[in-house]
């Protein structure tokens, strides 16, 4: 079996890549970029077209305005990778760049299928469109060329390859036949996230990885007020941690929050591998994800995570076994899960360990083994009905 992937950037694009490559099955990989983590891709698979990527990013480095850029790339990147599509007995396309390719790749005779790594557009803007209204912030302006393009990509798709059931119950809600669906949960690399020397008890270190009213960082910040993590009075000895750029729709409420944090910015993956080994728990009390692979990654790390179910994470871990899964927009509830493995820290190690153990049914290897495993059924199928 040939297995061509196309994706306009990178997201997980690369690891299923490599997992192809592993087994023989890679045809090749167009994209708009070279390996970036020294991932195992022979070149000579590599299709690359920088410029679509250029187009998008080019005039935003110049500091100028450039709304039609997302729009752009995609259709740019769309149309030149129907070029490439020969060859292939399964091809593989992302979500937004391959409205064109998908219906070429089918007519070229292979099986296609569309990779969506978050829940289905309409719902994934729902979902946060009630984010901006709660926390008064101005909604930025949404493209409806995009939207429609990824409307018209689900109506087209052979299949859709999504990664939890949080995204799965997404698209069947609005009308995807569950027969389309292929659900692929991601992996983490456990080479370079794993477990270190267990942290000292105290300081009590959160660490969250990425900031944004989507990932749920303000509750998170009202959790820490409530359990009077403001300056030295309180609990002196419980500390946050957050990793990543400040999105804008979450900046004022940072201004303004009470909480003592400590902002470490993007990190790459080594630094954010020592952190995680350093940390007591990983929150992630995200709105709207398809599923978080900074929580595998902290599962690894043997960290206990406090997550939304929004995380993907009911897919990996069982509530009060590795972490514990709390309401998306509870912060009374996510207090309380603080509290919980801060004043208990036999059960705070004990799910680590479980963590630990259960990220390892969890690497890239194994969601290559899944991945090899449901391309191979679609060959052997015949092809679904497209309502």
């Amino acid at each position: 079996m040939k297995v061509t992937v196309s994706v306009g950037g990178t997201f997980h694009a690369f690891r299923l890549a490599e997992q192809l490559e592993a087994r023989g099955m890679l045809h090749r990989l167009v994209t708009t970029h070279r390996p970036l983590r020294g991932e195992r891709i022979p070149l000579d698979h590599i299709v690359a077209n920088p410029w679509p990527e250029i187009l998008m990013r080019g005039p935003r480095v110049l500091g100028l305005r450039w709304p039609a850029g997302d729009y752009l790339k995609a259709v740019t990147f769309d149309r030149w990778a129907a070029r490439h599509v020969e060859g292939c007995d399964v091809w593989v396309g992302f979500g937004l760049f391959s409205l064109v390719a998908q219906r070429a790749a089918r007519a070229a005779g292979a099986r296609t299928i569309l990779e969506r790594g978050s829940t289905h557009v309409l719902t994934q803007y729902a979902l946060i469109a009630e984010e901006y209204r709660r926390w008064k912030y101005p909604a930025p302006p949404v493209d409806q060329r995009l939207v429609e393009r990824q409307l018209r990509e689900y109506d087209d798709a052979e299949y859709i390859s999504v990664p939890s059931r949080f995204a799965h119950q997404s698209f069947v809600d609005r009308g995807i036949s569950a027969g389309r669906l292929l659900l692929l949960p991601y992996g983490a690399d456990c080479r370079l996230f794993s477990p270190g020397t267990t942290p000292a008890a105290r300081p009590f270190r959160i660490v969250t990885v990425g900031l944004s009213l989507r990932k749920g960082t303000p509750y998170l910040l009202e959790a820490a007020a409530r359990l009077g993590m403001t300056g030295s009075r309180g609990r002196p000895d419980m500390e946050i941690c957050l990793v990543g750029a400040v999105a804008p729709d979450v900046a004022h409420v940072l201004r303004v929050t009470p909480a003592a944090v400590r902002h470490l910015g993007a990190l790459s993956h080594t630094n954010l591998a020592e952190v995680y080994r350093s940390a007591s728990v990983f929150v992630l009390p995200s709105i709207e994800e398809g599923m978080a692979l900074s929580m595998l990654e902290a599962l690894a790390s043997g960290l206990p995570v406090i997550v939304t179910p929004n995380t993907g994470a009911t897919d990996i871990i069982e509530h009060g076994r590795e972490g514990l899964i709390v309401p998306p927009g509870d912060s009374p509830a996510l207090a309380q899960a603080l509290l919980e493995l801060y004043d208990d820290e036999p059960k705070r190690r004990a799910m680590g360990d479980a963590a630990a153990q259960t990220a390892m049914r969890w690497t890239w290897d194994a969601y290559g083994d899944r991945v090899a495993a449901a391309y191979a059924g679609l060959t052997a199928a015949g092809a679904p009905s497209v309502t």
